[in-house]
């Protein structure tokens, strides 16, 4: 995705834009800085425009985040929509993510790590919200170490009858009612965290990721 950055200047004056930090199947994530307090940020710039014409509704991410606080979960500071244009303003984790530090951790860590998302999911569910992509590339850490689980992308709002309208997630992570066009409840979740552990645990993904869907 290539981005104007005097275009991102122009719909975050208050930020200085730094550099990638990574890509997406959506956008970006760029570094940055809150001109004022100095707080470093990840912001995260995303086309309002999808697939085929669609428009995805990034506001709704935003929104979720906002309304979501606990010590293991991404905050979100701020949103804005400019020209085609979808920006997040986000914590800004340093420490990178599971998939990247998993090599070298023990029982242990994969244990603490594993308690650190369920407890940040149970406050999700508690509020509604299904993250339906819980994945090593999805938990990140903090400069402290602080795992922390982010992007609700695809997070849906959910009553207990929600159904998956639409093949959203990562295969190797997906429970059977996701793929299938079931029911979802936070057992969906729950199972994508349970393949997290095994391959932290084993080594090795539960499955073989070249089968089919």
């Amino acid at each position: 995705m290539i981005v104007d950055r005097d275009q991102l200047k122009a719909a975050l004056p208050d930020y200085i834009l730094g550099d990638k930090l990574g890509a997406g199947a959506f956008g970006l994530v760029l570094a940055g800085e809150h001109r004022q307090m100095r707080r470093p940020v990840a912001i995260k710039v995303m086309r309002a425009e999808g697939p085929e014409g669609t428009t995805v509704n990034f506001a709704h991410e935003a929104r979720t985040l906002a309304g979501l606080n606990h010590p293991h979960l991404v905050r979100a500071y701020d949103y804005t929509e400019a020209e085609g244009l979808c920006l997040v303003v986000m914590e800004l984790l340093a420490g990178g993510t599971l998939t990247r530090r998993r090599a070298g951790m023990g029982p242990q860590q994969a244990c603490a790590v594993g308690l650190a998302v369920a407890a940040a999911l149970e406050h999700a569910h508690g509020r509604g919200v299904l993250h339906r992509d819980i994945k090593a590339d999805n938990i990140l850490f903090a400069a402290d170490g602080t795992p922390k689980v982010g992007d609700f992308g695809i997070a849906k709002l959910f009553d207990g009858s929600a159904t998956a309208s639409q093949v959203a997630g990562t295969p190797m992570y997906m429970a059977p009612e996701q793929i299938q066009g079931g029911r979802l409840t936070a057992a969906t979740d729950l199972y994508a965290l349970g393949v997290v552990l095994y391959r932290l645990l084993t080594g090795s993904p539960p499955f073989d990721p070249t089968l089919p869907l």
